[in-house]
């Protein structure tokens, strides 16, 4: 028989936890863990640290070196120039390439002052300057200012207006109609304005060059200044200062030493005297900066050649390379500064009343028929159509013909026979074109049949010149003639003389 009985539950073996001990392990090393994992940061970022401090340290003694090296540099070239081991025309040859020229050898360059940042009108080029060097028969420059008001009825590419207006506005157009940079729609502005006074003049323009009114106080003030010839005193009580209202500028003639600031005053100043008078004055701190930096040597100082460099970067546009520059630099080295011709054009013709100046070429039409504008418009021969004609017919002379600008000849216009009125006819235009006539009446001779120029001894070159001006030949003076009455060069007039404008023989060569 089966007996039945109750088998006993044996306990489970008892298993290691091992899931509970991984974690609590984990449990207590994650303080670890993150001690480590903070002290590895810790260590990468104190590594990073003094790379980077290495790093600085390598590049501050670079730029130490750098400097130490441009200061000795700088005093190495100073003495290279004081013991002419080294000279600025020496560097210029290698590193500068002289600009275009034509065939005179003449380089035309048109310079344009406009306002900076802070001037109302800072796209205006209220100055505008056409320069003409010859650095090699004549060692002369030429400055022909052209005032901001001339109108010019048309142009090639930028239509019609006054000549301050052209860059502005043909900037704007080419921003934003032709989409381009303002950089680049910059330097077309200028090289277009510059090769349509040319059309204008007659006159291969090379280059262009603008600067603003920082530039020129920067460049006053790195030649320590100048010393200028004031030649009336100027109040003006509505200078334009830097908050669109006005401030007192005034100056007492004589000997003025000119800071930048004085400087750029005298130069904009129009108030109480006249936009021609301001051409004036602009040209006369133009020539003394030529003086100044050649007598005393200033472009051969590397110091100011630096800062005139730093000027240049920030202040200064132009569409010459850098190389170029250089070259026109050691071209403008080569002038003489007594011999610099200036000359502005303006309305003081003697058309409308007596005044008459050099350059007196233009004259002020009605503003009804410029919109209420004050223009100034070429003086034409006939009256219509205006063309450039008589100014084209001074820049032939003034520009072509310079040597005889330089000699400074005085003239006589003497009266023989010729019909009443004539010889001042004449005077008058020889004085607007740039010549000085000091003696205007009858000759102390008998009438003469025909015209001639008489020259005192040694004047023989000139004479031909001046007699081919309006198309006479060359005759030793009549001894009766009277000694007060004789200049350099002396024209008398005869019976068969009838005035003709010089425009007609200038321009029919």
């Amino acid at each position: 028989m089966f007996k039945i009985r109750k088998i006993e539950d044996k306990k489970p073996r008892k298993l290691i936890p091992w899931e509970k001990i991984l974690l609590s392990t984990l449990k207590i090393c994650r303080p670890l863990i993150g001690i480590v994992s903070d002290w590895r940061i810790r260590k990468e970022e104190e590594k990073r640290r003094l790379k980077r401090i290495r790093a600085l340290k390598r590049i501050l003694a670079i730029c130490i070196s750098v400097l130490i090296v441009l200061v000795i540099g700088l005093a190495v070239l100073q003495a290279f120039f004081s013991i002419r081991i080294l000279s600025f025309g020496r560097i210029t040859s290698v590193t500068g390439t002289p600009p275009p020229s034509d065939e005179n050898g003449f380089t035309n360059i048109l310079l344009l002052g406009q306002g900076d940042s802070g001037h109302d009108g800072k796209d205006l080029t209220d100055t505008a300057i056409v320069l003409s060097l010859d650095p090699n028969k004549t060692k002369s420059a030429v400055m022909l200012s052209l005032p901001r008001d001339l109108y010019l009825l048309h142009t090639e590419k930028m239509g019609k207006g006054k000549l301050n207006t052209f860059y502005r506005d043909y900037k704007g157009y080419l921003k934003y109609m032709k989409k381009m940079d303002s950089d680049s729609a910059s330097g077309e502005a200028i090289k277009e304005l510059g090769a349509e006074i040319g059309r204008n003049l007659g006159l291969n323009m090379h280059g262009t060059i603008k600067i603003d009114f920082t530039a020129f106080e920067q460049a006053v003030d790195a030649i320590g200044g100048m010393d200028i010839e004031v030649p009336y005193d100027i109040a003006d009580n509505e200078y334009p200062d830097e908050n669109y209202g006005f401030e007192p500028f005034k100056i007492s003639k004589g000997m003025n030493h000119l800071n930048g600031k004085t400087a750029l005053k005298y130069a904009r100043s129009r108030s109480t005297t006249s936009d021609f008078d301001r051409s004036a004055r602009q040209q006369q701190l133009i020539k003394e900066l030529g003086r100044k930096a050649k007598e005393e040597g200033l472009h051969k100082k590397p110091g100011i050649v630096i800062d005139f460099l730093k000027i240049y970067k920030n202040n200064v546009e132009t569409t010459l390379s850098m190389r170029e520059l250089i070259g026109l630099a050691s071209m403008a080295s080569e002038i003489e500064p007594k011999n610099v011709i200036s000359m502005q054009l303006n309305d003081r013709n003697a058309i409308f009343d007596g005044l008459i100046e050099p350059g007196g070429f233009l004259y002020a039409p009605p503003r009804d028929l410029f919109e209420g504008a004050s223009v100034l418009l070429p003086v034409s021969i006939p009256e219509f159509p205006v063309t450039w004609k008589q100014i084209t017919a001074l820049k032939k002379l003034l520009f072509d013909q310079r040597r005889h600008y330089l000699d400074k000849p005085v003239i006589s216009v003497l009266n023989a026979g010729a019909p009443s009125g004539h010889a001042r006819k004449l005077a008058t235009e020889m004085a607007r074109y740039g010549f000085t006539v000091d003696v205007v009446e009858n000759a102390s001779i008998p009438k003469q049949d025909d015209s001639f120029v008489s020259v005192k001894p040694g004047a023989n070159a000139e004479a031909e010149f001046f007699a081919s001006l309006i198309g006479i030949s060359v005759k030793p003076a009549p001894s009766e003639l009277s000694e007060s009455q004789m200049r350099q060069i002396t024209y008398i007039l005869g019976k068969d003389y009838s005035y003709k404008p010089l425009q007609s023989f200038i321009l029919s060569e």
